[in-house]
């Protein structure tokens, strides 16, 4: 007895296994980073156990349970992403030049739907691009 299998679940099984593997590997280089933070760069300072969850949008997809390493005591910040972002900075800037390029916010609004998998409103995509805008102009 044979099963049929669409390419609807090839697609969506292929992109979960992309986005687990990418979570993974980001975990990872987080854990490896902290602990070389606190035993080769500080081994003087108390180091830090656990974890925080975080939702990242990343070009291969939303990691919406990533375990990010502590900063309890602001020693630690990994070189991943900066503190509080919630997407790879490639996404900014796509939004960025989608909105300067004359895109309308719907536009936007499918665009992102498409890469992250969630649905925005129309006027989130221009939002997006205002605030990352103003905070490339304060820090180039």
């Amino acid at each position: 007895m044979s099963t049929n299998i669409s390419k609807d679940d090839i697609s969506k099984h292929l992109e979960d296994l992309v986005i687990n593997f990418a979570q993974g590997k980001l975990e990872l280089i987080m854990q490896k980073e902290m602990k070389n933070y606190f035993k080769v760069d500080n081994p003087s300072l108390e180091s830090m156990n656990g974890f925080f969850r975080r939702v990242l949008d990343t070009r291969d997809g939303r990691i919406d349970d990533l375990a990010v390493p502590p900063d309890h005591k602001g020693y630690f910040t990994t070189h991943i992403f900066n503190p509080y972002q919630r997407w790879e900075k490639w996404l900014g800037e796509t939004i960025i030049n989608m909105y300067q390029h004359g895109f309308s916010s719907r536009d936007i609004g499918t665009f992102m739907e498409r890469i992250i998998g969630k649905k925005y409103f129309a006027g989130t995509g221009s939002n997006i691009a205002n605030v990352v805008m103003d905070i490339e102009y304060i820090f180039p």
